[in-house]
């Protein structure tokens, strides 16, 4: 039975909806780079597809190890600046305007062109974290009802996926529509569309989504109980890296996201080369988000029933069956790759689960040691997804590289190969090796309900001693 207290009666289904606003509004920008980016890089930009891959291997690297940083900084400034949300208002202008600045051609030569591309990538992934962190830690301090983060999460991941099958199927005829027939202007004024749209609805979120005082208060006083060195850098190292089942999820996450944003990025090689028909290119690359859309909202029931850790593991068991039928075929049959995309979207129900696994894994060590910190737990998450992603695309890329693949050139069949390899292949081997970190994972629904009653006493005794 779920634990009744004052702090999980602060958010409702209006905070719910509008936290999941806010992920549609990020991924206006994220999918749209996860999906064309390498694409608009080699072919529309102009540079080598080696080129590429050392670019986003070196910008996503980067962009992962400062998510710690922004982490701790949260964690240090909490009260000074408000909260988590000053931050996201902050990151998300300043993503609105690294968005349009890195889907621009500037009028440079080759080794100009390079400089920019990565002034203008980097910026962008320092401005996605600003904003990203913040937001993914946002519901540890909104309730510490499990049912209601377990249907924030989901919100968010649902919302995501609707903005990623927006994305999907809109972005390309939009570029075609607002170039005119020249792609470079179509990618600058299509990112320009999105940019626009999504600062009011980030706006909206935080204006909707406020932090919860007391339950603030209580793991404020939670993630200070060491003092200076449980708030230092080393201090918030000690707790992530001493947190077995933290360790779990951020392991799970590095190879779940190294399988699912390694083969967005590369996806579009496949659809328009192997299966060869651009015609239903962004339809197939929206599958999966579609099918996410339907399954997503009943997430929370079936993890009430069945528990995350199972709901993630016969997700990731379908995902693998979805790459094994696209990369077997018939994938020019265009009825078997929908069937195939249909499947592997199936498997898409374990991303509503991993933001609930977090925080049973603070709730856990605090438990255990006394000791929080929220913002720098989540903020290693985002360094595990973007440094998985970043490796997983620069793989996908040297696997058609070392393949042949070369943009502008005439296709072999070996070429072909690579493709298929690189989009397929790469990411069944990393969505099979998700598999072992959840089942190593060991905090169940029973045993956190304890976990959760006995924190609820701790924070409640904590406040009344406070003046």
């Amino acid at each position: 039975m779920e634990t009744k207290n004052k702090t999980a009666q602060s958010t409702g289904w209006m905070q719910i909806g509008a936290y999941g606003m806010g992920n549609f509004a990020c991924q206006l920008s994220f999918t749209m780079v996860n999906m064309y980016l390498a694409y608009f890089y080699t072919d529309v930009f102009g540079l080598s597809a080696a080129a590429v891959a050392t670019l986003l291997l070196i910008a996503k690297i980067w962009d992962g190890v400062n998510d710690p940083m922004m982490g701790a900084l949260m964690d240090k400034t909490y009260a000074r600046v408000g909260g988590y949300r000053t931050y996201m208002i902050a990151g998300a202008v300043a993503l609105v305007v690294f968005t349009i600045l890195t889907f621009s051609v500037p009028g440079f030569g080759d080794q100009g062109k390079l400089v920019y591309a990565y002034v203008t990538y980097i910026g962008l992934g320092m401005a996605y974290t600003v904003m990203n962190v913040p937001f993914n830690a946002l519901p540890s301090r909104m309730t510490d009802s499990p049912k209601r983060l377990n249907q924030l999460f989901a919100s968010s991941m649902w919302a995501g996926g609707l903005g990623s099958t927006v994305l999907g199927m809109c972005t390309m005829p939009l570029i075609l529509f607002l170039g005119k027939g020249v792609q470079e202007a179509g990618y600058q004024k299509t990112a320009i569309v999105y940019a626009v749209i999504s600062l009011p609805l980030v706006l909206c979120m935080v204006h909707l989504c406020k932090e919860n005082p007391k339950l603030a208060k209580a793991k404020e006083l939670a993630a200070a109980k060491e003092g200076d060195s449980g708030t230092s850098f080393l201090g918030f190292l000690k707790s992530v890296f001493t947190n077995k089942n933290l360790l779990c999820v951020y392991a799970y996450m590095f190879c779940a996201m190294f399988s699912q944003i390694g083969r967005a990025s590369t996806a579009f090689y496949y659809y328009m080369f192997c299966v060869g028909n651009p015609a239903w290119a962004s339809v197939l690359m929206s599958l999966g988000s579609l099918v996410g859309l339907v399954l997503i909202p009943f997430v929370p029931a079936l993890i009430g029933r069945f528990g995350k850790k199972k709901v993630v593991l016969v997700s990731q068991v379908i995902q693998i069956i979805g790459l094994i039928m696209m990369y077997a075929g018939p994938y020019t049959d265009i009825p078997y790759t929908i069937a195939a995309n249909l499947v592997y979207g199936l498997g898409g129900g374990y991303s509503a689960c991993v933001g609930s696994m977090i925080v049973d894994a603070l709730d856990h060590y605090e438990y255990k040691t006394g000791v929080r910190n929220d913002g720098v737990a989540f903020a290693f998450n985002g360094l595990m997804t973007k440094i998985s992603a970043a490796v997983a695309g620069s793989v996908g890329l040297m696997v058609m590289a070392a393949f042949g693949y070369t943009n502008g050139a005439d296709l072999t069949e070996r070429a072909l190969a690579g493709i298929n390899t690189g989009v397929n292949i790469v990411p069944l081997a990393a969505a099979a090796l998700a598999i072992v970190p959840v089942l190593i994972f060991d905090l169940n629904e029973e045993k956190m309900q304890n976990v959760r009653i006995a924190l609820k006493e701790r924070r409640e005794e904590a406040l009344k001693e406070q003046p």
